[in-house]
């Protein structure tokens, strides 16, 4: 192997440590909490399956309003009005307005028990809402740490391949020179290629991670901006 190859090799090696190294502290400072406070609340809005939770919790409320106004359902009252005719009952003479009021005994011993399996039932819709709401803001901010990691990666293979395609001009400078084989030309040619589709790779990854964070919040990423 020649030299020039050598270094050649080299650099890609050094240029791949480097990289990763740069990836690891460079994450951090692509991190945008006001964004992802926007982005977490967006889903919380938009989410289908969060508006459902939502719209669970309501009409687990109402529900509640609603078995407590039934109280006055248990009792029925009714009135009559005879000016001119008498009603007799039990050898009694009744004439004019009479008046009548009944307890439902079977439904007011239920009564409670529907009111405390409401309440259960709205205690139960708020404790699913509040679980989805954890479940929802841990997946944005691991989408959202994804998609960071595929811009950042995206951003050092195009580097990366900068670096080795200026490295691979050098070498086919030398071998139109006559100062490097075939098979060296070769090799570094493939190289090139090689780094061009782990930055097709990065870009497919970083368009997927954008993808899966917009599913969950509903909206463009350009939008939330």
């Amino acid at each position: 192997m020649s030299a020039i190859l050598k270094r050649y090799v080299l650099l890609i090696i050094i240029s791949t440590f480097y990289f990763c190294a740069e990836a690891q502290e460079s994450l951090y400072s692509e991190i945008n909490y006001p964004l992802l406070d926007k982005l977490i609340d967006a889903a919380k809005t938009n989410y289908p399956l969060m508006k459902s939770y939502k719209t669970r919790l309501i009409m687990a409320q109402q529900n509640v309003k609603k078995n407590k106004l039934t109280w006055f359902d248990l009792f029925s009252f009714s009135m009559s009005y005879s000016p001119t005719n008498t009603i007799s009952i039990a050898n009694y003479v009744l004439t004019g307005y009479q008046f009548g009021f009944s307890l439902n005994f079977a439904s007011l011993l239920q009564k409670p028990y529907t009111i405390r399996d409401s309440k259960n039932q709205l205690i139960l819709s708020q404790l699913e809402k509040d679980g989805y709401d954890l479940n929802l803001d841990y997946e944005v901010k691991s989408r959202y740490f994804k998609y960071l990691e595929a811009v950042t990666l995206l951003k050092l293979q195009t580097k990366s391949t900068v670096d080795v395609e200026a490295s691979f001009k050098q070498l086919k400078y030398k071998f139109e020179k006559a100062e490097e084989n075939f098979d060296n030309y070769n090799r570094g040619l493939i190289t090139v290629s090689q780094q061009k589709q782990l930055v097709i790779t990065a870009e497919g990854n970083l368009i997927m991670a954008k993808y899966a964070l917009e599913e969950l919040i509903s909206k463009k990423l350009e939008d939330i901006r």
